[in-house]
């Protein structure tokens, strides 16, 4: 998927093929540590930003930025309220088998135990730039957020047609540096 800032429209590479989405949404700047096209260092990490976007929940809204490492392969940096996580989607071999999703309920991730610690509904509001995937605007996903040993986190969503895993750590913003 991918958005063009000038004109406000998103396309996507569909079966080889680019097919318009609609528009990016309306993205209203706010203070952040990171930016589109922009590296940022973090986790012995230099991600470059390629994506921005921003999903709304009950008690206010968060950015998530794709980032791609030197080796290419993708990173979810999310910003929320000046806390920072960094996590990599679960490859589907790896997701939990019989997770029931609710608030206290635990998983086990790679050897690691894991407790449900939010429950809520995001919607996405706005996108600029590209993503592995399609992001609507106005789609609802239900989200799950675990926590783990030693600053662990994952991520269960599921919104119509998919779900999805990802999995990584709490950051300290002030190890996030410009590269």
């Amino acid at each position: 998927m991918f958005t063009c800032t000038p004109c406000g429209t998103t396309s996507v590479l569909r079966d080889e093929a680019w097919e318009l989405a609609g528009t990016g949404g309306v993205m209203q700047d706010a203070p952040s540590l990171v930016r589109i096209g922009e590296q940022v260092e973090v986790e012995g990490l230099t991600l470059m930003p390629v994506g921005h976007a921003r999903f709304g929940y009950g008690r206010g809204w968060w950015d998530e930025f794709w980032c791609l490492d030197g080796e290419g392969e993708g990173h979810w940096l999310s910003a929320d309220e000046g806390d920072y996580a960094l996590e990599r989607p679960l490859a589907p071999g790896d997701w939990p088998s019989g997770f029931r999703p609710s608030l206290g309920a635990t998983v086990t991730i790679r050897g690691e135990t894991f407790r449900v610690t939010e429950a809520e509904t995001a919607v996405c509001l706005a996108v600029r730039g590209e993503f592995p995937e399609e992001l609507e605007i106005d789609e609802a996903h239900l989200y799950f957020d675990l926590a783990g040993p030693g600053g662990q986190i994952a991520t269960f969503e599921k919104w119509e047609g998919g779900e999805a895993w990802t999995f990584g750590v709490w950051l300290d913003p002030w190890d996030l540096r410009a590269a």
